[in-house]
């Protein structure tokens, strides 16, 4: 039954509220149906038995023969009650859409005088508020466009009407647009093909043409965004948009914003991949003010992925302080089961970084991290204490069984598994290379530089110096 899949994501609030739902005669008079809830609530840890038509026909239609089309045709109607209280459970949650229908309802009513004192009401409140998304101006669209409907019933039609109808209009669809774009072009990327961008080119020439557009956060973000990734060696468009979110800050829902900062900060590590270092200050900035805007925690938690990424962007910049206050203060912001994994994993490499073997060792080898690039990364930096250190019988052991890991590990990507394969092999190749053979060594220098994946590229030139 399809009503079972939906009844499978229900949480504990749900089963509560769904309880009132169905049995509200607003929504059902079927008394079959409130039965059938009642038993599927009460047995809906056991998926074998509310499965069962036999079961179901038993409880359902008592001392009747089995008619499995009975059965089919309550759970019917129960699984449109209980998809008009997720719809329902949605709508609760937007005032902005309560209130448009509202609307809405009072212009077929004619209630004429009530509708003018609400659409006032309506618009203060919707400009009071900070946010200047897309979907305030999508809002700000319905709006007029009720409005206009409410002109055009009562016969008063003006400009007053129209002009704002079709302004709305448009910057709520170039807002999308440009929203939708710079998704579409970040998703084209990781698919490897080319998807129709339909009337963009038009829009950007229109923005182009009336730069008034750009006062709208919600129209410059996106410009300035769609431009840095479809033209990533232009600096002047990521600055642009550098700008424009330190000024929208507080414009965006936090989840939207931390998508434009992550599409900013791809846009950074894009240029760190082409060796242009002065990007890393940038993607350092763009982590710390977003921080400090809150848009990297999700219900007051940090993934562990984002913490390792700001982590290793202090450090490449020798940030210790800020990055060890950093890795404190966040701690107990991951989730409770990646805590203690992340935390020493990063509290490793900051110790690494600062050549303090001593502390970051026992973090590393008393550690089983559970993501495979974790472990990837633990191991190489356990390799590079051994070598700088002299530890040759260790470090044989350990690059041999990252060798195994690599050919064992099905989650390891080809690329991972490349780089660190040649990771592998130019370490041996260097620890092999005697100092005082110059030659030697300018030709193993132009093989690391020559290889384009290799993990720790940079410490391994380093070691040839």
């Amino acid at each position: 039954m399809k009503i079972l899949s939906l009844l499978e994501s229900a949480t504990k609030k749900d089963w509560h509220w769904l309880n009132k739902f169905i049995n509200s005669p607003i929504y059902n008079q079927n008394s079959a149906v409130n039965q059938l809830f009642d038993v599927l609530r009460k047995h809906h840890s056991d998926t074998k038995k509310i499965k069962s038509s036999e079961f179901l026909n038993e409880v359902l239609f008592e001392n009747t023969p089995i008619d499995n089309a009975k059965v089919h045709h309550t759970s019917n109607y129960l699984l449109r009650n209980v998809e008009d209280y997720f719809a329902w459970e949605e709508w609760q949650q937007d005032e902005e859409t309560k209130q448009r229908f509202l609307l809405q309802s009072c212009r077929k009513r004619g209630l004429d005088r009530y509708f003018r004192e609400k659409l006032e009401k309506v618009r203060k409140s919707a400009d009071r508020q900070p946010l200047r998304h897309a979907d305030h101006h999508r809002f700000q669209y319905h709006l007029a466009l009720e409005d206009y409907q409410h002109s055009m019933q009562i016969g008063r039609s003006t400009v007053a009407q129209l002009q704002p109808l079709s302004d709305w209009h448009d910057l709520a669809f170039i807002s999308e647009k440009l929203k939708n774009a710079c998704g579409l072009i970040s998703r084209q990327r990781v698919l490897r093909t080319e998807l129709d961008m339909g009337m963009l080119p038009l829009v950007l020439d229109y923005v182009r043409a009336r730069p008034l557009l750009l006062e709208h956060p919600a129209v410059a973000v996106y410009f300035y965004g769609y431009l840095a990734l479809s033209e990533p060696k232009e600096d002047a468009h990521f600055f642009a948009l550098k700008t424009q979110l330190i000024q929208a800050a507080n414009r965006f829902p936090l989840q939207e914003l931390r998508d434009v900062y992550l599409l900013a900060i791809n846009f950074c590590i894009h240029r760190i991949n082409l060796r242009e270092e002065p990007y890393l200050r940038e993607v350092f900035e763009l982590y710390k003010n977003g921080l400090e805007s809150g848009v990297f925690l999700d219900n007051g938690q940090i993934s562990r992925f984002t913490y390792t990424n700001i982590a290793l962007a202090g450090l490449r910049l020798k940030e210790y302080s800020w990055v060890y206050e950093f890795l404190i203060q966040y701690r107990e912001m991951l989730s409770e089961q990646q805590r203690q994994g992340a935390f020493a994993f990063n509290l490793a490499r900051y110790y690494c970084e600062r050549g303090d073997y001593d502390q970051a060792m026992p973090l590393l080898l008393e550690m089983d991290f559970d993501d495979v690039l974790h472990n990837l990364t633990a191991k190489a930096m356990l390799a590079k204490m051994y070598f700088e250190t002299d530890a040759s019988v260790a470090l044989n052991s350990l690059l041999a069984s990252l060798g195994t890991y690599l050919r064992r590990k099905r989650q390891v990507s080809e690329q991972q598994r490349t780089a660190y394969q040649n990771f592998i092999r130019l370490v041996r190749r260097v620890e092999a290379t005697p100092k005082h053979e110059k030659a030697a060594i300018i030709a193993l220098r132009a093989e690391i530089n020559e290889t384009a994946l290799v993990a720790e590229k940079d410490w391994l030139l380093r070691m040839l110096d």
